[in-house]
């Protein structure tokens, strides 16, 4: 038995995938450039914080940064160990399973890693507290009423105002300078990478299930269904989707939350037409008729047997769909429409840059502009990237 186990199975077709996508040294690139931004955008708040790590106040240690954290904070770092957790059955499975069980595997432990997600986030929104702590610890150590403090790499909170140093350009104290409020602009430039970079993921995963469960029905059952769900698809699309989210965000809270949910339920177009074509290929397909005949419920033949041979198309249009995403997420920021302050974000941090007075500060649009313009032709490439790997047309042997 164990030496089935271990029998070496051959080369899967996302190891193909991967052995040509790595062959580029700009798709490498790419894929480093947006692990540094999840890298920031999970430890945001152990990067660019007021609140220390420890501090000794009165001969007695305290640790205010991690008594701070949010539910939010918490959620963002079970997603991260959960999605890294995932990858790495993902991996040690594609060289132990036969191949014929690999997609059952993966859908077993996606659906296993999803729903401790969603519990575990259920739970820490309920059960963690909220706590405010708006101490200057940098003026208890000046005034000697504490000692031995170790601070983030940029020591100051992206919600902090301080008048005095307002509109300064960038300098030893603030890197980045600060911003019409006196708030530091590398800081907020870090914490933004977070809103950015969950609007891209959330309002993309939303759009990805809504047009994947449309085209594939469209697809598979054809007719009346297909033609019905073609017109609204249709209708969908001769809407500018832009103006679109502009009026369906001026009904509704000035939220992240809101922002996701709005980009996703208006963005699935795309992804509904591409598996409603491969599901038309696939419908005839021999395997497809085995299943239908031996009896398996719709659900099993449609995301089971027939998503995995056709999903392939829609993995291209993801990362082209997170990238447009963010520069959405940051054109309503910059329009006033996006997240509201002092939750950062790089289309309102943008739009500071002509102060109320009309004076220009170029620093204020220059590095949320550089971020948004590195991060979405980041997307873009790796999109390219990995279409040229997945088409049979345009892989090089290996």
């Amino acid at each position: 038995m164990n030496e089935i186990n271990n029998k070496n199975w051959g080369t899967s077709y996302g190891q193909l995938v991967w052995q040509q996508f790595t062959r580029n040294r700009t798709n490498l690139f790419c894929l480093c450039f947006i692990m540094v931004l999840f890298t920031m955008a999970v430890f945001a708040p152990l990067i660019a914080n007021d609140k220390p790590f420890v501090i000794r106040i009165e001969n007695k240690l305290c640790f205010p940064l991690f008594s701070t954290l949010t539910a939010n904070d918490y959620s963002v770092f079970l997603t991260a160990i959960i999605g890294i957790t995932l990858l790495f059955l993902i991996r040690r499975n594609s060289l132990k399973v036969d191949p014929f069980l690999r997609s059952a595997v993966l859908w077993k432990q996606i659906s296993i890693c999803a729903v401790i997600l969603l519990i575990g986030i259920s739970l820490l929104q309920i059960f963690t507290p909220r706590k405010l702590d708006a101490t200057d610890y940098n003026a208890m150590l000046a005034d000697s009423k504490a000692t031995d403090a170790i601070f983030p790499l940029v020591p100051y909170g992206y919600g902090r105002t301080d008048i005095k140093v307002s509109q300064q350009p960038p300098s030893r104290e603030h890197w980045l300078g600060t911003d019409d409020v006196g708030s530091d602009v590398l800081c907020r430039l870090i914490h933004g990478t977070r809103v950015s970079l969950s609007v891209g993921f959330v309002a993309v995963g939303i759009s990805s299930i809504i047009g994947i469960v449309f085209g594939a029905i469209m697809g598979y059952f054809g007719g009346k269904i297909d033609f019905l769900g073609m017109r609204l698809l249709e209708i969908m699309m001769s809407v500018p989707t832009f103006f679109l989210i502009i009026t369906i965000v001026a009904f509704f809270p000035r939220s992240l939350f809101n922002i996701m949910v709005i980009i996703g339920i208006t963005s699935w177009t795309d992804d509904a037409r591409f598996i409603r074509a491969e599901f038309f290929k696939l419908r005839n397909q021999d395997f497809v008729q085995a299943a239908i005949s031996l009896g398996l419920p719709l659900r099993s033949i449609l995301f089971r047997h027939m998503l995995p041979n056709g999903v392939a198309p829609v993995l291209v249009s993801i990362t082209f769909g997170v990238a447009g995403a963010i520069f959405i997420e940051s054109a309503l920021s910059f329009l006033g429409f996006g997240v509201a302050p002092p939750t950062p974000s790089w289309g309102q941090m943008l739009s500071t840059g002509v102060s109320t007075s009309g004076q220009f500060l170029w620093w204020l649009s220059l590095f949320p502009g550089t971020a948004i313009f590195f991060t979405v032709t980041a997307y873009n490439l790796l999109g390219e990237g990995l279409r040229d790997a997945i088409d049979p047309k345009l892989r090089k042997a290996v």
